[in-house]
């Protein structure tokens, strides 16, 4: 804590670092943050990030004249942290997007993550908005994002998106995303169950039932599968059946879902095979061996 608590005491007025006694991983430090927050817009950097320089600036302005609830910004990877963010990439791609009617608001939900991510960096929020609205992220897991993001952009009515690198993501070998992932496989599972059901309670599920459906299979389901391929596990036919139950269990006629049926990627026809068929340790295998040799 000494660097940060040097910074607090350098700048009393505008930082305030507060000490957690437990663990409750990126998600619960962010709501003990919001908690705390008495500004009018919030905005996240990890620890090993940083904005450009006049980033906030440039996003409260806009912010401001649009009376936006979002405004969304690019990133630029890098591998160390010599990048002063002086100099800002500029692109001409900046748009408004107003999400008042039902039907935008369901075409949003399946926009590439180019133009709405489901990252909840990169992002300047209106505080109102979020407390308003209670919205909150999962707690002690991590892919932890869509928790919050989601309900966010269900609840938004105006989105700015600003074609600009403002944001710098540092990429090392010992982040959360590169660790080992024993005690974490089934993590990004669990977030999105709570989700579903976190979006159930809010009465905002049946308004995007059909997007909703397929985010999860995409996101919940597929999603939990590639990323543990990628880190090389075998997944048992224990633990693919699971997954399969998992999504079967909440949405029984998945494979009839519009958006699904559309699908037909090679990724894709291996996860609609999990779904048909009984799940062997035999055929588990096969489908194992054909996930590794597929692009993800």
């Amino acid at each position: 804590m000494t660097v940060l608590t040097a910074y607090e005491e350098k700048y009393p007025d505008t930082i305030l670092v507060i000490a957690l006694e437990e663990n409750m991983r990126q998600g619960g430090a962010r709501n003990i943050g919001i908690s705390y927050a008495g500004g009018e817009y919030l905005v996240f950097c990890d620890a090993d990030d940083w904005l450009a320089y006049r980033a906030l600036e440039i996003l409260y302005r806009t912010a401001v004249q649009y009376d936006a609830d979002v405004v969304e910004y690019r990133y630029k990877v890098v591998s160390d942290d010599t990048e002063t963010g002086e100099e800002i990439e500029q692109g001409n791609g900046s748009y408004l997007k107003e999400l008042w009617d039902e039907e935008t608001k369901r075409k949003t939900l399946m926009a590439s993550t180019d133009e709405f991510s489901l990252g909840c960096m990169r992002k300047f929020y209106k505080a109102s908005l979020i407390k308003d609205n209670q919205i909150r992220f999962a707690q002690r897991l991590i892919c932890e994002e869509p928790s919050f993001t989601l309900p966010v952009r269900l609840y938004e009515k105006v989105h700015v998106f600003v074609d600009a690198k403002l944001y710098f993501y540092l990429q090392t070998h010992n982040s959360t995303v590169h660790r080992n992932w024993d005690a974490h496989k089934w993590d990004n599972a669990r977030v999105w169950l709570l989700l579903i059901e976190d979006l159930k309670e809010r009465g905002l599920f049946e308004r995007c039932r059909a997007e909703l459906e397929c985010m999860f299979y995409d996101w919940g389901f597929g999603l939990s599968i590639s990323m543990l391929i990628q880190k090389g596990y075998t997944l048992t036919a224990e633990e693919m059946s699971f997954l399969k139950d998992m999504l079967l269990h909440l949405f029984p006629d998945i494979l009839q879902n519009k958006y699904v049926m559309e699908k037909e990627e090679e990724f894709d026809r291996i996860l609609k095979t999990i779904l048909k068929v009984e799940l062997t340790p035999g055929n588990v295998w096969g489908l194992n061996q054909a996930l590794k040799k597929c692009p993800l």
